[in-house]
Formats: structure tokens, C-alpha cells, sequence
């Protein structure tokens, strides 16, 4: 098994304490230094050559990414912050991961497991409720919880997002993919452009000719039911 040889980079002692504790269930990490500021982290990744770096985005006066622009970047990076606004900065300068504090076990997991493959995100991430996406709007982007998608819609080879909590936005992912990523006891593809959120429905409509059609919690849309998935839907709400 590869060892990543691993820096840990927040200027909080007791961040870096916990990072630290969840890293040891983690063999192929061996994490070789820590450091709490843009100038110490320089120092250690000139130092010991690191595979990968954890790094917080506030630093006390200076940023992770103003260390970015001091260090050759021949390692990965997973952000670990409490700032859910840097999340497409930190991806366009090709981080591995971006979590958010307090780090969920399985998360980590997740980044550690992305690890020498940098299509991993594509292939193999799926997500959980509590994971965060980023919904791309008009002219910013936003992070939302899985959780809070109320239905997803088709737009060709993109898809729509709509969240109850009034963040919307473009993704550049078919049903096909979000099917199979999503967590498939929460969410279900009721219509070849719709996948809804089983929680967020509030009412299912049967119509004159035997179909159905969805009312989701504190919306006015009404999402078809197309017969392909009619059966399948009931049976998942247990309706006879």
C-alpha cells in the first residue's frame, strides 16, 4: 500500500489535534509535519516533500491560498475550513476535496479514498445526505447539503437543481449520473426529467387516467409521474 506522506496546515491546535486523531484510522497516511501558518507550512513542504496536504483557508493574516502561491503544487490538496463561500476557488486551483468543519468520519473517508485518482469525484464518490454539492447560479456558485435538494430536472447534459432553501442552480451531470450518485433511499427518478426528493413530497395526485403527480412541501410545481416509474414509487411509499 502507497504511504502519502501528509502535512497538516491550520493555524487552531486543537483542529489540527482532531485531524490528526481521525488520520490514525487511516494506515496509508502518515502524516510527517504540522504547521499553523503560510511561513511554517512553506518551510515544512520544502522540508519533507508531501503527497498531500490538509489546509485550512484562514491562516491568521494570510491565506491557504496565498501559500498556494509560494510552493510548487506537486501534491494533492483537501481543503478543511469552516468557510462553505471558497469552495469554487479552491477547486479551480484542482483541490482533491473541500471539507467543511467539524469533518464527518465518513467524509474523510470519502476524500482519503480519492487518493491517486484524480477522476475518483466522477467514478466512485457517492454522496451522502449531509454531503455538500456546488450549485453553479448566474454569478457566483453555492454550496447546499444533498439533503436539502427538493427535484432535480433534466436540461440535455445538465440538470437543474432546485433546494428548499431557494438555492438554484445549473449542474453539469445527466439524471443518469445523479441516480447514481444520490443516496437511493432518499431520492428517486419518477419521470425521464425528474428526480425528487421522497421527503419533500407532501402529496401524490392520481389523475383520470390512472398516472400520478407529485407535490412537493412548500412548492407550486407539480412534477409528472410517468407510468415506467408509477409502480415502483408506490410501492417505495408503500401506497396500494
Amino acid at each position: 500500500m502507497k504511504q502519502w506522506k501528509t502535512i497538516i496546515i491550520d493555524d487552531e491546535p486543537l483542529a489540527r489535534m482532531e485531524l490528526n486523531r481521525l488520520l490514525a484510522d487511516f494506515e496509508q497516511i502518515v502524516v510527517v509535519a504540522e504547521a499553523d501558518s503560510v511561513k511554517s507550512a512553506r518551510e515544512k513542504i520544502i522540508e519533507f516533500s508531501p503527497d498531500l496536504i490538509f489546509l485550512d483557508i484562514d491562516l491568521g493574516v494570510q491565506t491557504g491560498f496565498d501559500l498556494l502561491e509560494k510552493v510548487p503544487k506537486n501534491f494533492h490538496i483537501i481543503f478543511v475550513t469552516a468557510f462553505e463561500e471558497f469552495a469554487l476557488r479552491a477547486f479551480k486551483v484542482n483541490a482533491l476535496d473541500y471539507l467543511l468543519k467539524p469533518i464527518h468520519p465518513e467524509r474523510l473517508k470519502e476524500s482519503i479514498n480519492r487518493l491517486g485518482n484524480p477522476y475518483a469525484y466522477e467514478l466512485e464518490y457517492f454522496l451522502k445526505p449531509y454531503d455538500k454539492i456546488l450549485i453553479d447560479q448566474f454569478n457566483c456558485s453555492r454550496l447546499i447539503s444533498v439533503n436539502s435538494i427538493s427535484y432535480i430536472q433534466a436540461q440535455g447534459d445538465y440538470s437543474m437543481v432546485y433546494s428548499n432553501t431557494k438555492v438554484n442552480g445549473l449542474v453539469h451531470h445527466t439524471l443518469k449520473k445523479w441516480i447514481e450518485r444520490l443516496p437511493s433511499n432518499l431520492f428517486s427518478q419518477v419521470h425521464r426529467s425528474f428526480i425528487v426528493n421522497i421527503d419533500q413530497i407532501e402529496k401524490l395526485l392520481k389523475k383520470s387516467n390512472n398516472s400520478y403527480e407529485i407535490k412537493l412541501i412548500e412548492n407550486q410545481i407539480v412534477i409528472p409521474v410517468s407510468r415506467n416509474y408509477s409502480k415502483s414509487l408506490r410501492e417505495y411509499l408503500r401506497i396500494k
